[in-house]
Order: structure tokens, then sequence, then C-alpha cells
């Protein structure tokens, strides 16, 4: 993707904040993002065409409280051998929501108790609750395989949180 989707900015309009869930090639994205909102990003993981992702330096994940909500931003792997293991499912049709859940499990067992969970990794978009917990995968803003492209949009209130995912 050489730019960000101008369908991108449409959406974001009057966000109060922008959270980018990782695989970030380019530093300047963030910047454009900048220029919407405030932005709390993590760092991807490694992708044969960007071996070298230009993210190191954001952290591997984010807590984050927002109006008394616990808020997880990660890209989901959280190591090297997570994201081969989960990376092979994900090329398997039959398996497109396997490396999901399984990030689902892991970010409820690393970061216990959380609210919400905001995370990337298989871009396949997911809004789904687990007992107090709302896990979401906004998906991407460029299409990838088998998928269209997608962000969510998260209304944080003291009484809980409202997601859906917004086609681009």
């Amino acid at each position: 993707m050489t730019a960000l989707p101008p369908v991108l900015f449409e959406q974001l309009a009057g966000v109060d904040l922008v959270l980018h869930a990782g695989d970030l090639d380019d530093p300047a994205v963030l910047d454009e993002l900048r220029h919407v909102a405030p932005v709390q990003a993590v760092r991807g993981n490694l992708h044969l065409q960007a071996p070298w992702p230009n993210d190191q330096r954001l952290p591997l994940f984010r807590e984050l409280q927002i109006e008394g909500q616990r808020i997880v931003l990660t890209h989901g792997h959280l190591s090297f051998w997570n994201s081969l293991w989960e990376k092979f499912w994900m090329v398997r049709p039959d398996h497109r929501m396997y490396a999901n859940h399984r990030m689902m499990a892991r970010m409820a067992r690393v970061f216990p108790g959380a609210d919400v969970y905001v995370f990337g990794h298989s871009h396949r978009a997911l809004i789904e609750r687990r007992g107090a917990a709302l896990f979401v995968n906004p998906g991407a803003v460029c299409a990838t395989r088998g998928e269209i492209a997608s962000m969510a949009r998260l209304r944080v209130m003291p009484d809980g949180v409202e997601a859906e995912i917004v086609p681009l």
C-alpha cells in the first residue's frame, strides 16, 4: 500500500484516539494519523515482504485506561515463534479464524482481567465477547488474502465498550 485510503480518514473524523495494532512498515503513517487524533501504537511482527519493519521502537503491547476501562493493545503474536505458528494456520482457508482464537486465549492468559483486547496479526476482522472481556481485531486497512479492508470503531464508556467493524 503506497498511501492510507482516503475513506479511512473519513471514517476517523471526530475520533478522540487512534489505536494501531501493529504491522507498521512506514513510521510516517503514524504522523498522518496524528493529524486526526492522538495515536497509541504497538509493534507488529516480521513479514517476508518487509523483513525489517520500521516499527521496532514501538512496544509489543500497551495497557490503557480509558473511561475506567482497561484496554490491552497488542499485535497479538507476542513472540517470534507464536508468529510463525499462526502464520502457518492463517494460510489454510479452513482454519482462517484459528489464529484469532489462539491469540484471544493467549491475551486473556498474559493480560488477565482486561475489559477490552485490541489486536491485529491475522488481519481478519473480529468482534467477540468472552465472559466480561471484549476482543476486537479491526482487520487491515488494505485488503488481505480473502478479506476486505476494514477498521474497527470503539465507543468507550464508564459502563462498557461497544465495537463495530467498519468496511473500507
